[in-house]
């Protein structure tokens, strides 16, 4: 959006300071502000109202104690996103999603409640895949779930899927594929 030189205020949240570090090095801070903010908490005045909000890789991080407590912290996430969206508004979800061999909710429960287990038995995977980095906590949704997720709240366009290669080690888990997939949710 920065690029297209639309006149408008563009504001960043994230948790991570590392991740609004990269941010810093990557935008004109002069027409970006940068705030290290929980998703949840972010400080912004109730009346605050965006024409378009972008989430990039943001619902496979909330992460409850269940897989069922993760969705709901989605769920109530979104509906907050909502709330600041104005009236013509636009929400643009990209995220991670997966294709399970066989059933999608055993293929995000293995990697759930296998990463649960990871980081109960303080067990540092990093070694085997150099993803699965200590206390690492993630709940994927395939792209059915995303859409099913997304769509409790207007009406769902899918702009863009880009698979990734799927290494041999995460066929283990049952993964026909996994990428990245953009959507476009319009309030209805």
């Amino acid at each position: 959006m920065l690029a297209t030189g639309v006149d408008a205020i563009f504001v960043g949240f994230d948790v991570s300071v590392n991740m609004l570090r990269t941010g810093k090095l990557n935008v004109d801070t002069s027409r970006v502000n940068l705030v290290a903010a929980d998703g949840f908490k972010m400080p912004l005045r109730s009346e605050a109202r965006f024409d378009l909000i972008h989430m990039d890789s943001v619902l496979h991080h909330l992460v409850g104690k269940t897989k069922a407590k993760s969705l709901l912290l989605a769920n109530v996430f979104c509906e907050q996103i909502l709330q600041q969206l104005s009236e013509k508004g636009t929400v643009v979800v990209e995220e991670v999603y997966y294709v399970s061999h066989f059933v999608p909710k055993l293929t995000s429960s293995l990697i759930f409640y296998g990463l649960k287990i990871l980081n109960f038995l303080h067990l540092d995977a990093s070694g085997i895949v150099s993803e699965l980095l200590p206390g690492l906590e993630v709940n994927f949704f395939s792209d059915k779930e995303i859409e099913k997720l997304l769509g409790t709240y207007g009406r769902v366009q899918l702009i863009k899927k880009n698979p990734w290669p799927t290494p041999k080690l995460y066929r283990l888990l049952l993964l026909k594929n996994i990428g990245h997939i953009s959507y476009m949710v319009t309030p209805t």
